[in-house]
C-alpha cells in the first residue's frame, strides 16, 4: 500500500511517505512554526521523487494532541487531498511515535507535553508481544496528577518539563513525534479498513476552551 503521513503537533516538521515498498520521503525539521512551512516541504517532496497526491493509497495524519495551529493545518492539507483525490485518511495519535522506539521496555510508557495553562498533555502505552498498545486514552492532567504516576517511564519533546517535574523517571532526551514510526500502524489500520472520511476529520483537541474566541463583555 502507498501511504503519505503528516505530522505538525510539535516543533519537529515530520513527513513520511511509503510508495512501492520503499521509504520515499523521510523528513523531520525542528523548525519553529514549521507547520506554516508544511506545504512547501510536501510539494518539493512529491516533485523530487516524481510522485502525486493522487498514487497514494490513503493519507496518515498525527492526530495530536499538539499544536492547535500545526493540527488545523496538517487537517486542513490533508482533508484537501482527500477531496481531490476520493481517498480516506487514518489516523493515530501523535505520542504513539513517541512511544514507538521504547516499545519494548517492561514498564509502562507515558508520554507528555505542555499544554500550557498548568496542566500537561498525558497517555501512556505498554508492550504486548512486542507491539506497542494504548493503556490509557490522552488526557489533561496537572503536575501533581503526572507526579502520582511514578511507575512510568516517561518522555517528553518539552524539555524543561523534566526539570519541573524532578524525580520523575525520564529519558534524558527530547523525542519528538516522527511520522514514519506510526506508519507501521497505519497499515494495520489499512488493513482493517479502519479509514476516517472528510465528515469525520477531525483534531484530537484536549483543550477545546483554547481554541474558542471568548465574547466581549459589554459594560453595563
Amino acid at each position: 500500500m502507498n501511504l503519505l503521513g503528516i505530522d505538525a503537533t510539535s516543533n519537529n516538521l515530520s513527513i513520511c511517505a511509503n510508495y512501492k515498498g520503499k521509504v520515499i520521503i523521510d523528513i523531520n525539521k525542528k523548525i519553529k512554526f514549521g507547520a506554516s512551512r508544511l506545504a512547501e516541504y510536501l510539494d518539493e517532496s512529491l516533485k523530487k521523487n516524481k510522485v502525486r497526491i493522487g498514487d497514494f493509497d490513503s493519507f496518515v495524519l498525527g492526530s495530536g494532541p499538539g499544536s492547535f495551529t500545526g493540527l488545523r493545518i496538517s487537517f486542513s492539507i490533508v482533508k484537501a487531498f482527500m477531496l481531490a483525490t476520493g481517498k480516506k485518511a487514518i489516523l493515530v495519535e501523535s505520542f504513539y511515535s513517541c512511544a514507538y522506539p521504547f516499545r519494548n521496555k517492561k514498564e509502562k510508557i507515558a508520554v507528555i507535553s505542555d499544554a500550557r495553562r498548568n496542566l500537561m498533555y498525558f497517555s501512556s502505552f505498554k508492550s504486548k508481544n512486542g507491539k506497542l498498545v494504548k493503556d490509557q486514552k490522552p488526557k489533561l492532567l496537572c503536575a501533581e496528577e503526572i507526579l502520582e504516576k511514578k511507575d512510568y517511564f516517561f518522555i517528553t519533546y518539552d524539555s524543561h518539563l523534566r526539570g519541573r517535574l524532578s524525580g520523575i523517571d525520564f529519558y534524558p532526551k527530547d523525542v519528538y513525534p516522527k511520522v514514519r514510526y506510526i506508519l507501521e500502524e497505519a497499515e494495520r489500520k489499512y488493513k482493517k479498513r479502519k479509514f476516517v472520511g472528510v465528515d469525520k476529520l477531525s483534531p484530537l483537541y484536549l483543550h477545546p476552551k483554547t481554541c474558542q474566541v471568548k465574547k466581549k463583555v459589554k459594560d453595563d
